[in-house]
């Protein structure tokens, strides 16, 4: 068993974040762009990744960079 299954067995998941709407409540924003080839508000780079308790307290916001 791996310690992504060990974390999944306790409730925590990684929150996903490539290519999803950002959200203030479990994302962190440490970086904007400009692209015309994505829409507003869409995350496009991860840092750092972040992870959720059964799906409703975040353990940790995912670190990321979103475009405008």
């Amino acid at each position: 068993m791996d310690f992504k299954e060990k974390f999944e067995k306790l409730g925590v998941k990684e929150i996903k974040a490539l290519g999803e709407q950002f959200d203030p409540n479990i994302h962190e924003a440490v970086m904007h762009m400009e692209d015309e080839t994505v829409d507003d508000n869409t995350v496009v780079e991860e840092f750092r990744k972040g992870y959720i308790y059964n799906d409703s307290r975040v353990v940790r916001h995912s670190m990321v960079k979103v475009a405008n």
